[in-house]
């Protein structure tokens, strides 16, 4: 009977072990999240590397209200899984597809560093070709970007203005027309290609795309640019330009803190300095 009693005790703690580890037990993929999307945004800013295992970065900037996170710098590594979707078609396709301004969704893989924006590795990349990105994304000012044609600036500011004709390009590569508007911005028109060449505004009715406005404080403005965008270096050796940024793309962003002193360098810049002027240009048309 005690040998009946002891293999019956023995089967039972045998089937109770069994249960607990059935109940506990889970799949490795769902510990890891691996079917989760961790950001859907659009890409705002590029980078390539020239070789290596890490193929390039990627600057996404998040959907309003984007949770858990609302931008992210991504690296993009030999590993990443990249995708192209359309409808219900969905095709493999490689770094060479990503450009800014497209809508993306990203799933991290390893650990996600807390700064701001998260910086993560990318574990796969799904490009959404249906989903047009938004144009609020691009730089712009007062909603104007660069490159575009008259037609779409008089959508925004209408067809009345004063009209200055350059024939020397002067730093631009072609001849322009200088278009000033009594709103308090004024428009760069290349002559033979129709489109704008540069925007520049000291009303506040005309902020940037990312929300940065005439009478703004330097500190806001900067804080706003700052972490994201590179200042741009001087060419005569000066060192960094405050409120210059990089906006990639050949593109850069002027905050001038001091509109009637004759130039754009911003000198003693203080804590309660205004920005007095803004001009969306290109790199390439500065001296």
């Amino acid at each position: 009977m005690k040998i009946i009693k002891l293999i019956a005790i023995s089967l039972v703690g045998i089937f109770t072990l069994s249960g607990c580890g059935s109940a506990n037990s889970q799949n490795p993929g769902d510990l890891q999240g691996t079917n989760k999307t961790d950001i859907v945004g659009t890409v705002i800013k590029l980078t390539k590397n020239q070789s290596g295992e890490i193929l390039g970065t990627i600057l996404v900037e998040g959907e309003k209200g984007s949770k858990p996170y609302d931008q992210a710098s991504i690296k993009v590594t030999q590993k990443t899984k990249i995708n192209e979707k359309s409808a219900d078609n969905v095709v493999n396709s490689n770094f060479d597809a990503l450009q800014e301004n497209l809508k993306v969704e990203v799933r991290f893989i390893g650990p996600v560093a807390e700064s701001y924006p998260v910086q993560a590795t990318a574990d796969e990349i799904t490009i959404l070709k249906d989903e047009q990105a938004d144009t609020d994304m691009r730089p712009s000012i007062g909603k104007i970007q660069l490159g575009d044609s008259q037609s779409q600036v008089n959508e925004i500011l209408g067809s009345v203005f004063k009209e200055e004709y350059h024939e020397e390009p002067g730093h631009f590569p072609e001849s322009w027309n200088k278009r000033t508007y009594d709103k308090g911005v004024t428009v760069i028109v290349g002559k033979d290609s129709g489109q704008v060449l540069e925007i520049e505004t000291t009303s506040a009715q005309f902020p940037t795309n990312r929300g940065s406005k005439i009478g703004d404080m330097a500190k806001d403005v900067f804080d706003n640019y700052g972490p994201n965008y590179k200042q741009l270096e001087s060419r005569h050796g000066e060192g960094r330009l405050e409120g210059f940024y990089d906006l990639g793309d050949g593109q850069l962003i002027i905050f001038d803190l001091d509109k009637d002193d004759n130039s754009l360098l911003n000198q003693d810049v203080k804590a309660d300095s205004k920005v007095e002027m803004i001009r969306l240009t290109k790199s390439n048309f500065l001296d």
